[in-house]
Formats: C-alpha cells, structure tokens, sequence
C-alpha cells in the first residue's frame, strides 16, 4: 500500500516538485495540504511533511501526530545543521532531510514509514471489554452558556444549583476574548484548559484535572494569557468536551458571544472556532441577555448566529431586568416577533450580587438566587423530557 502524504503549506519551492513527481511516478498518495493544525488532526496520513519555517511545527502537534501513530518529517536548512538540529529535539522531531532533498528522497522515507506503522497495526489488538464506549452517556449533556451581561454569574450559578439538585456537575471556560470564572469564584487558574487537553491526551484525566468548588461542582479555568488560545484547536476542544461528558452527568461550557467563521478569510483557524466547536457540540443553548432594547438587539443576533450553527434546544435568560411588568411584556412580545426559545426567564437585579462578586463567593440568598434555582430546575427537566 502506497504511503500517504499530508504537506503542510509553504510558499518554497519543495511543495510543487513533490506533488508534481508524485502525480507523475506515484509511489505515495497525496492527501492534501494542511494550512491550519485542525487540517492535520482531521486528516488521514502516514507522514507529516513540513519544512523547518513552517507555522504548523509545534511540540503539541508533533506529540499529537506521533501519538496517532503517524509520523512528521521536517526539512530543514542544510546551512545550519546544529541548529536545526536542537530545535527538532525540541519539537520531538525524529526525521529530517535537506530541504533540497528530491521528491525521491521524501517518497522513500515515507514508505518506510508506513511500512513500519502497518506492520505495528497487524499486531493482535484485543477487543474493549464489554459495555465500554467512546461516547458520552444518554443523559450525559452539555449546556452552552453566551451572550452580553452577566454570563459569568448566570454560568456559575447555574452551575451550583445544577450541583445542588444532583448529579455531578463541570463548568468549563471556554471564552477565547474574556475568559473569568476562575476569577469569579476566587479560584487558581491552574489547571485549566492546556492542562486538561494534555491530561486526555496522556490518558490521566483524574480529580487534579480540574478545580473543586465548594459548592459541589468541578471548574475547568480558561486560559488567562491570551498567547496560549493559539495551543487549542477546536479539535482538541472536541476531544475535551467529549471527555467532559463521560465524567460529569452536567457540562457547561462559556464561550465568547462572537462566532464569526474567520477560516475563509484569513485561511487560517480563527479563535471563535472553540466556540463554534462547543455550540455544534451542545444539547442545549442558553443566551443570557440584558433587560433593555439594545440587550433585545443583541439577542436576536446571537440567536441567529447559534442558528447558523446548531439545532439544539435554545434558552434565553434576562439578566438585571426592572421589575416593571410592561416592559417584561414587551421584551418578550419583540423577542417572540423573530424567535420562539424554549424557556424565557427573567433573572430581577440584586444588590447583593455584586457584594458576592467582589467577595469571591457565590450569594446564598436573594431574588436573582431564587430565580436562579427555579430556572435551573426547569433547565434540567427539559433536558431530561
């Protein structure tokens, strides 16, 4: 069986003689170019070839690659060998060639590489014992928390109360622009999202992957430097939500209220596809909006972007809404114009809010608390039905 190649863009020269002599003598299969690191996780392929500029070359790729079972050849400046050399050791790079290396040459050394990885296959692999599955249970869900104001204290509060019903519970920061919950809740923001992607990945996910609360639910923090969103692809935020789901009967996830689908102009992964991934992946919405007109606008908008990415169940919660019952009436009449949500909830404005906020605690009292609990039961039965 012919070896495949996957070839990570470039704009040298190495890429058109390869894939010009590989149409023209065969001896490999070319399964495309990888622009961003999710093309190489969703791809097919026996060998990873990139040269020593490329963009894609990260320490977590390569682990990643390697740990699929496939391989990643570099081709590097032949005019400075030592150098290149410890920056490959770095990476975990094990195979290299010139960059002036033929196409021969670069066939070759994948042949040996599938010849390898299909002999390692052939090998007796014993069966998962009965009832394991990858997937999540039935009753394992996933709830997706976004929108204008209040979405940290409406997620964490959820959060308690789910835990305080039953069943175990994990919120999870997913917010790529303004990641708080861990600041919310007065939490270290270690481990968080990095740490848990590389406990799955190592197969140790346990209790010091996430961060208890006393409330009785599990925190996964988001990731405070925004440099470090670049290290999440929205295929390992997949892979993390799945692993959510197998563990907690409840997951919630906070993302970033934008959506916006910046692969086609940049060609590149943008960093609201984490959020985009989480919504594909959701069992239920809930859009937390704010009590006024522009709170209204800002809903319907939402609403119509998780529309363009999701079916699932979607639920609006109003934050901070005046208690005046002419106006409930007509937030809900200009919201029921566009959009029918599955349940509509008014959460009432409580001083004693921002006091628990400030204090790193959750409130144990008050209207926004009560409500908060009612919502939330009403959540998890509609979920169930």
């Amino acid at each position: 069986m012919e070896p495949r190649l996957l070839v990570g863009a470039s704009q040298l020269g190495w890429v058109t003689r390869l894939t010009q002599w590989v149409s023209e003598h065969g001896g490999a299969q070319l399964v495309g170019q990888a622009l961003t690191p999710d093309d190489v996780l969703d791809a097919d392929f026996d060998l990873l070839v990139v040269d020593g500029w490329s963009s894609l070359l990260s320490r977590r790729l390569v682990d990643q690659v390697q740990r699929s079972g496939a391989a990643v050849l570099v081709l590097v400046n032949s005019e400075r060998p030592e150098a290149e050399a410890n920056r490959l050791i770095e990476l975990g790079v094990s195979l290299s060639l010139p960059v002036s290396s033929t196409p021969e040459e670069v066939v070759a050394r994948a042949s040996e590489v599938a010849a390898v990885r299909r002999f390692t296959e052939s090998r007796h692999h014993p069966p998962p014992p009965p009832g394991s599955s990858n997937g999540a249970a039935p009753d394992h869900r996933l709830v997706v928390l976004l929108g204008e104001d209040g979405v940290t204290e409406v997620a964490v509060n959820l959060a308690s109360a789910a835990a305080r019903v039953g069943g175990s519970t994990v919120l999870a920061d997913f917010d790529t622009v303004q990641p708080s919950i861990a600041q919310r809740l007065d939490l270290p923001i270690v481990p968080n999202l990095l740490t848990l992607s590389d406990h799955i990945r190592h197969g140790r996910f346990d209790a010091t992957s996430t961060v208890g609360h006393p409330a009785g639910f599990a925190v996964v923090p988001g990731l405070a430097n925004l440099r470090e969103w670049d290290e999440l692809t929205s295929v390992e935020a997949g892979q993390l939500i799945g692993a959510l789901r197998e563990r907690f009967a409840l997951s919630i996830a906070v993302v970033h209220p934008i959506l916006e689908d910046l692969a086609p102009l940049s060609g590149l992964e943008g960093r609201f596809d984490v959020g985009r991934r989480a919504l594909e992946l959701a069992d239920e919405v809930l859009v937390v909006a704010a009590g006024s007109p522009v709170g209204l606008v800002r809903t319907l908008s939402t609403v119509a972007d998780v529309r363009g990415i999701t079916e699932a169940a979607v639920h609006v919660a109003v934050n901070r809404m005046p208690p005046d019952r002419f106006l409930r009436a007509e937030w809900t009449k200009e919201l029921l114009r566009t959009f029918t949500p599955v349940s509509l909830t008014f959460l009432p404005f409580d001083p004693g809010i921002p006091k628990a906020a400030w204090d790193g605690r959750l409130p144990d009292r008050g209207p926004f608390l009560k409500e908060m609990r009612r919502m939330t039961t009403d959540l998890i039965k509609a979920g169930a039905a």
